[in-house]
């Protein structure tokens, strides 16, 4: 097994649209720079590959037969279990996903969730318009201090660094009285997509922020040209309606092992 670099990336990049493989956001995040990663493959022009962030969060394509490298997968899963590190597998081949069980189903969960598409010809609904008690800034290390969920510690797991996060990547929140109630940031971006990670604070549900916050990111989105992904458990179905209010459509259904 090899690991790949940064002068590898690109013809893997190619080679992962020329073979209508899906990938999450964090793949391409890897894959173009915005945050460090691992990937491993069975040679320089692969037919299997890991993609890896520095926080454990997997992404697993190409062929299924390939025993080399479902050896070199499966021990890098017990090698990170044993030492109590994460290990979050992404799968969006039904082939994979069995090729998964079958070795692991004693010792992994298998989640299903939900990728949309965003439909860029549909207006987005949003009804809701903000009182002047409120307002929308930019995710800013001030906001980032400032918030409860989306603090320094999720930016450290996801983008490795706060300062990484505000360089590369983007958010938007809603204030009420200096108080971040509401927040919509990318969990994950690269130079094509950005995906969504929102919440909204206990107390200020029902009211339409997260629509609202939302909104905000997507337009950012559009204005920059990149594309907004919404990724959700197929059984919340609040995101789900959220999503299509949105304009996501066709949900494709994939599994997290964990």
């Amino acid at each position: 097994m090899i690991r790949l670099n940064q002068s590898d990336f690109e013809n893997l990049k190619s080679t992962l649209s020329k073979s209508n493989i899906i990938c999450p956001t964090f793949a391409y995040s890897i894959l173009d720079g915005y945050i460090q990663g691992t990937v491993y493959a069975d040679s320089r022009f692969p037919k299997s590959v890991l993609i890896g962030t520095n926080s454990g969060i997997y992404f697993v394509g190409g062929e299924v037969d390939n025993l080399n490298f479902n050896n070199f997968l499966f021990e890098l899963y017990r090698h990170r279990k044993n030492n109590k590190l994460r290990f979050s597998l992404f799968s969006t081949s039904e082939k994979w996903s069995s090729v998964i069980m079958s070795q692991l189903k004693d010792e992994i969960k298998q989640l299903s969730r939900f990728s949309f598409e965003h439909n860029f010809d549909k207006e987005i609904d949003r009804k809701v318009v903000l009182s002047s008690e409120y307002s929308i800034e930019k995710i800013d290390a001030e906001i980032i201090n400032k918030s409860r969920e989306f603090n320094e510690d999720y930016y450290k797991e996801y983008w490795g660094s706060t300062s990484n996060f505000i360089e590369m990547g983007f958010g938007f929140c809603i204030l009420h009285n200096e108080k971040v109630i509401s927040e919509c940031t990318a969990i994950f971006s690269s130079l094509e997509f950005a995906e969504i990670d929102i919440i909204t604070h206990k107390d200020y549900r029902g009211k339409g922020l997260a629509g609202i916050i939302a909104t905000s990111f997507i337009k950012y989105c559009l204005k920059k040209s990149i594309i907004p992904k919404w990724d959700c458990d197929v059984s919340n179905d609040s995101s789900i309606i959220l999503a299509g209010k949105l304009g996501f459509v066709t949900p494709i259904k994939y599994s997290i092992f964990v």
